[in-house]
């Protein structure tokens, strides 16, 4: 799996996305809270990719719209309006796919050998190869992604030839600053003492 680079993020295109990401988090939080109330339904599971409501648990009488539970809850039968409702929700972009796409961070390395033949890898893990730390609303905010850089080193160094974007791609962003992960480690550290602090002196 490949090594993995954090960054700061204090300005630049990376800050509106994160910003934005932020906002469409409590969106679609907001539409899976009003679906509930709707549905008069305390609990919801929602999809870890997207956000939107894939089930529900009632807690007395299950709506006749709606299957017999699994682990994840009640999901809605097909052909009925609640399963248009689901179908219709508007999730949010992961934060993976938003980062690749809007930073152009290359996720995939394509190569061939020098005799003969071709091969393609992923790099990071999936579905998590990019992504977003955040402590709140109002920052501060971080990013990772992964190490491409290592990765194209470790197959040139066995003789392999590197396609582009991958071989040219420096991990370079306007606003964004490297740090070790022990940085964002220790930040968040100082965030909970600070909170602590607080709770103790309004007490």
């Amino acid at each position: 799996m490949s090594e993995r680079l954090f960054f700061m993020i204090e300005g630049g295109k990376a800050l509106d996305l994160v910003k934005h990401h932020i906002a469409e988090i409590k969106r679609v939080g907001e539409q899976s809270r009003q679906l509930a109330r709707e549905l008069d339904v305390k609990e919801v599971s929602t999809s870890k990719s997207n956000g939107v409501v894939v089930a529900v648990h009632f807690a007395g009488e299950r709506h006749p719209d709606f299957k017999k539970p699994d682990k994840w809850g009640s999901r809605p039968k097909k052909g009925t309006d609640w399963a248009s409702r689901f179908a219709t929700q508007k999730g949010y972009e992961d934060a993976s796919t938003l980062i690749q796409r809007s930073l152009n961070v290359p996720c995939q390395i394509s190569y061939s050998f020098p005799e003969k033949g071709s091969g393609m890898q992923h790099i990071g893990f999936p579905f998590q190869e990019c992504g977003f730390l955040f402590l709140g609303e109002e920052g501060p905010y971080a990013m990772w992604i992964p190490d491409v850089a290592h990765d194209v080193r470790e197959k040139e160094e066995k003789g392999w030839i590197v396609d582009e974007p991958a071989k040219s791609f420096k991990a370079e962003f306007e606003g964004c600053r490297r740090i070790e992960l022990e940085e964002w480690q220790i930040i968040v550290a100082q965030h909970k003492l600070a909170k602590k602090q607080d709770q103790k002196e309004a007490a």
